[in-house]
């Protein structure tokens, strides 16, 4: 009796020994490194008209991924954001590494990536064309034979556009760069006959041009680049984080909560107290997404306010992907309940 009473006891203390061991063996979460240090420090371009670059009159970093930057922050309750800029080929490398929390930097997702960092819902989906000179004959992707083709490293760009060409066995030369501003530049210098990234990144160095017109988007979108926000992998705490903040901006343009809504206590009563899902959306993880909305808005006033009609950098919305998918578009969020 006394020799399984023993045995039993050594049992249990081995239990407890491996639990406490298991407990504390579990790495801490990128949630409590962020809170502890009061500022999310998150990837961007910094270069990119639209997505990220620093505003002309204050130096404040904006743009469709600085904002979302921003969103995430406010969700947490965060009061800073460090903006980092990074190249396609460092980006990376700087999530694996933990250097930055996120990145927001016109990332398209796929399994090679995907086995080295995670990623978020898609923010803007997007696919590859052509830029070219305003007199210039090319038209599409069977007018490159013999082409010199400005591109930017570390991209699904580069690889697109080399599969491409040599499926159609043509002969091309390609100048490589390591930002799209410099691939830009390299086209408007007459070092290429086109330049070719994402179709939305063309549209934004477009009108960046002393004269726009001087330039064109031609072709067929020719790939398929669902772009969205990186962090490192295994740690769903912070996964729920970026992405909880992506799907409420997104809801919330579906509920029709808007920036001005949140910050008047009076009409976010009455849209809560006639719509549940709405109630759930501004109350649940203590008001997360009512923080988002107040500084930064829905994902709709997110997209209008880099690209909407009115902006240089104007991509239609309507009949494209990036519309909610209640007006047959693929942006949809997951239940907040």
């Amino acid at each position: 009796m006394v020799r399984k009473l023993v045995a039993y006891a050594l049992a249990v203390a081995l239990t407890v020994v491996t639990v406490s061991y298991a407990v504390l063996a579990q790495p801490r979460s990128r949630v409590d490194t962020v809170r502890s240090r009061g500022k999310l420090v998150c990837g961007v371009s910094g270069t990119t008209p639209g997505f990220s670059f620093p505003d002309p009159v204050s130096g404040r970093m904006v743009g469709f991924d600085a904002d979302f930057c921003w969103a995430v922050a406010a969700f947490l309750d965060v009061p800073d954001v460090e903006f980092v800029n990074l190249t396609s080929a460092s980006r990376i490398p700087a999530v694996v590494s933990g250097s930055v929390d996120v990145v927001f930097r016109t990332t398209t997702q796929t399994i090679t990536r995907d086995d080295q960092v995670d990623f978020g819902p898609v923010t803007f989906y997007d696919g590859q064309r052509l830029l070219v000179r305003a007199d210039s004959r090319i038209s599409g992707l069977d007018d490159l034979n013999g082409a010199r083709i400005c591109v930017f490293t570390g991209t699904t760009s580069e690889r697109n556009i080399t599969d491409q060409m040599r499926a159609r066995n043509f002969r091309f030369q390609q100048i490589t760069f390591a930002e799209a501003k410099q691939a830009f530049d390299g086209l408007a210098a007459g070092r290429c006959d086109v330049f070719t990234t994402d179709a939305s990144q063309l549209t934004a160095f477009r009108s960046t041009a002393p004269n726009p017109a001087d330039f064109k988007i031609v072709g067929k979108e020719f790939s398929d680049e669902p772009l969205a926000p990186m962090y490192q992998e295994n740690d769903s705490k912070w996964a729920d984080v970026v992405n909880w903040t992506v799907w409420g901006m997104i809801l919330a343009e579906e509920l029709g909560i808007t920036q001005t809504v949140t910050r008047d206590p009076a009409q976010l009563a009455e849209l809560t107290g006639k719509d549940p899902n709405a109630k759930n959306l501004v109350e649940l993880k203590s008001g997360a997404i009512q923080r988002v909305l107040r500084l930064i808005g829905n994902y709709g006033e997110v997209y209008d306010r880099y690209f909407g009609p009115r902006q240089k950098t104007a991509i239609s919305r309507p009949g494209t992907r990036n519309d909610l998918a209640k007006r047959g578009g693929a942006q949809a969020s997951r239940p907040y309940r």
